[in-house]
């Protein structure tokens, strides 16, 4: 496959409870739409971390990047965006946090709808329950396609969720892109769009989706991160 911008590389941050492999479904596609795109898979063991984990691989990378995060992601992309290679930042269903803001703050705006399905082990991570993964993150795939999702899934330290971001955002001075998911049941639709609507982004989009609308939605998500990408030929 020819790569038709070989001055920009498409970097995909995960989210909680999932690994790089989450993305598997939007890949193959972003690649044959002729972008080089690669996956960071950070350990979700602490958030400094998990952004300079973000920042290395953004380092290896030749010429300018343009930074996708997926749920927590999003947090990670927020921060890692500041990096001078990044030229804009793609949200999917993700946390654009502003100064002063945590995980744990954004979703005590709304109920949390799936408190009862996490559980907090002695070492201080968060778990999906594996017979509650689909409904809460998934329930527009089947049991048996989010089997090896829920049994694969990587916690979340509890540190994370209390994290609060800096005071410099990297949406306040690269553009950025929002995928709102309308049936998502980790983060409320209401606050997505508060928090999209806060970033004033280039281009808002509603997926009739769960949470993982990358699993879902893969072609979907991927034209708005082409449409994102070619911004930048």
């Amino acid at each position: 496959m020819d790569v038709i911008n070989n001055h920009l590389t498409i970097v995909l941050c995960h989210g909680s409870f999932t690994g790089a492999l989450v993305w598997q479904n939007v890949i193959p596609l972003l690649v044959k739409e002729g972008y080089n795109v690669v996956a960071v898979d950070f350990p979700t063991r602490d958030f400094k971390e998990d952004v300079e984990y973000t920042k290395n691989l953004i380092d290896r990378q030749e010429g300018n990047v343009l930074l996708v995060g997926y749920s927590y992601g999003g947090a990670v992309v927020t921060e890692a965006g500041n990096h001078e290679k990044v030229v804009g930042i793609v949200y999917i269903a993700g946390f654009a946090l502003d100064e002063g803001d945590s995980l744990g703050s954004i979703l005590g705006r709304r109920e949390d709808q799936g408190a009862n399905s996490r559980i907090l082990d002695s070492k201080g991570f968060l778990w999906v329950k594996p017979q509650d993964f689909n409904k809460c993150i998934c329930q527009d795939l089947s049991e048996e396609e989010s089997l090896a999702m829920s049994v694969c899934q990587k916690p979340l330290h509890l540190s994370i969720v209390t994290n609060t971001m800096g005071p410099n955002p990297a949406w306040k001075t690269k553009p950025t892109w929002y995928q709102i998911s309308d049936n998502d049941k980790m983060i409320p639709q209401e606050t997505q769009i508060e928090m999209a609507n806060n970033i004033k982004p280039k281009k808002i989009i509603h997926l009739n989706s769960n949470h993982a609308s990358i699993s879902s939605h893969p072609k979907d998500v991927t034209n708005f991160i082409v449409e994102a990408a070619s911004s930048f030929k």
